[in-house]
């Protein structure tokens, strides 16, 4: 189901839970909504359509990589860039 687009900021900044087994459709409704937005989105989490779980979702272009409680196991260099998102005022792409 598409889900509507969150834009609560006290929301979005909660930090999210750990997701399970019994989260899967909120992985269905990040792959319908990304559908749906998919000329000015590349990539959600959860929590933007209103889920608090560690679950996101990433367009590689031929397919959608969906990544749940991902955890970053490296680093490197620090690398500098803007972002933008469906959920920041005046975004129009993530």
């Amino acid at each position: 189901m598409v889900r509507p687009i969150m834009k609560d900021i006290l929301f979005l900044g909660q930090k999210s839970e750990e997701a399970t087994e019994k989260d899967r459709q909120v992985i269905v409704d990040l792959r319908d909504t990304l559908a749906a937005h998919r000329e000015a989105c590349v990539g959600m989490a959860a929590n933007m359509i209103g889920s608090r779980k560690r679950i996101i979702i990433v367009s590689l272009g031929f397919a959608d990589l969906v990544m749940v409680n991902p955890v970053i196991i490296q680093k490197s260099q620090p690398y500098e860039t803007e972002e933008s998102g469906l959920s920041l005022t005046g975004g129009s792409g993530g």
